[in-house]
């Protein structure tokens, strides 16, 4: 089989495309396969009305996928036609689509490296392609996801959150389907304005109609975000964030602590903060050893855990009824440690009473908003730190959008 015909049979290419010339250039490590249009007429892009052949643009080179270890480019003149509606244009290619440099194939290889690896710089090496050419791949799978998406049926649940970027306080918001675990959107900042230009712009009416609960931090900006946007949505806070200023309060304290006992006490104390921090379900039995010892010198700290634990509780509460008891008890129990940093968090906790009941009738969290985190951190951490928001986002949503994102 000769050369023209291999690569007319591999490329798939048919009438009125054909080979008709394979180059080798052992040099520059370079198969060439020239492609011509050799029909008189052909459809017009816009219309798909058949119109005469005007001229042909100059010669492009397309990037194929490597013959055996050589770079292939697929070299063409592209016809232009003339329609009586829509004049001069250039008709489209079957290996590759508009305004790309890559054939369909090779975009589709360089989505699943950029999928398995999620670095762009290694997929570049391997593919033997700039940084900035991955990238633009990026962009254009993510611009045609974003054209195919629909967001089509109720979207019930969703979560809002925040995560810094850059140095100097860069945030983004985030905005994820909990339900279907994908990102919705994200857009710069954290700011009231921020959140309501993400939610308008990304669900549309009958939808911001039909979500029934946002699940969030208690970031007043986020709040009154919803309150505006998503009137018929209850606000649920989330169950992570909670424990995590309990944890605060509760680290808080031991540290107070570390400089008001004894010597001997401080030698008990010192280095538990990763066990005050840690669900005593995940304890080693030298952590559970470790605790005890601190607990039978009566320190502060394990008052401040035994508040902190009694509050898990609260998520098994199985009517609002219950919440509410529960919830009341807790806080006056609280309030009797006299602890500044416990007593500070339930003064909070009060002001946000009915984001924390609503998780009772919703039970829904931000923990994929979490996962979605730290697979954001990793992002940003293999492409050291992004300059430009954009590119943020077009990983973001990449990686997360759980968009179709082949050619």
């Amino acid at each position: 089989m000769k050369s023209k015909e291999l690569y007319q049979q591999i490329l798939g290419i048919e009438y009125p495309w054909e080979v008709t010339g394979v180059e080798l250039s052992l040099e520059d490590e370079e198969v060439l396969v020239k492609v011509e249009y050799v029909s008189n007429t052909a459809k017009c892009p816009e219309c798909g009305r058949e119109c005469s052949i005007y001229d042909h643009r100059r010669e492009r080179r397309w990037r194929h996928l490597d013959t055996c270890q050589l770079k292939t480019f697929i070299v063409c003149s592209v016809p232009r036609v003339k329609c009586s509606k829509h004049g001069v244009l250039s008709i489209e290619v079957p290996w590759s689509e508009s305004h790309s440099r890559f054939t369909i194939l090779f975009e589709r290889l360089a989505i699943d490296m950029l999928l398995l690896f999620k670095k762009q710089k290694k997929v570049g090496e391997i593919l033997r392609i700039s940084f900035d050419q991955v990238h633009r791949i990026m962009q254009r799978a993510v611009e045609r996801g974003l054209s195919r998406r629909e967001l089509s049926g109720e979207i019930s649940y969703v979560g809002i959150d925040e995560k810094s970027y850059r140095r100097g306080h860069s945030y983004i918001t985030v905005l994820t389907d909990i339900d279907k675990k994908r990102v919705l959107g994200l857009i710069e900042g954290r700011q009231k304005s921020s959140a309501l230009s993400l939610i308008r712009n990304t669900l549309d009416t009958k939808q911001r109609e039909g979500v029934k609960a946002v699940c969030m931090d208690m970031w007043r900006p986020y709040i009154n975000a919803t309150r505006e946007c998503l009137k018929s949505a209850d606000i649920v806070h989330d169950r992570f964030h909670l424990m995590k200023y309990l944890n605060n309060a509760v680290d808080s304290v031991r540290r107070e602590e570390m400089r008001a006992i004894s010597i001997k006490e401080r030698k008990i104390l010192k280095g538990s903060r990763y066990i005050f921090l840690k669900n005593q379900e995940k304890w080693t039995d030298k952590q559970r050893t470790r605790f005890q010892q601190i607990r039978d010198i009566n320190l502060k700290t394990s008052q401040a855990w035994l508040v902190k634990e009694n509050f898990r509780e609260y998520f098994n509460s199985q009517s609002i009824n219950d919440a509410k008891f529960f919830f009341t008890e807790w806080v006056y129990n609280a309030r009797e440690t006299g602890l500044r940093p416990i007593i500070e968090v339930v003064n909070l906790f009060i002001k946000h009473t009915s984001g924390i009941i609503n998780y009772v009738i919703h039970k829904i969290t931000n923990s994929i908003s979490e996962t979605m985190n730290s697979i954001i951190q990793e992002i940003i951490f293999t492409a050291r730190c992004f300059k430009r928001y954009e590119n943020l986002r077009t990983a973001i949503m990449f990686f997360l959008g759980g968009l179709s994102l082949y050619p």
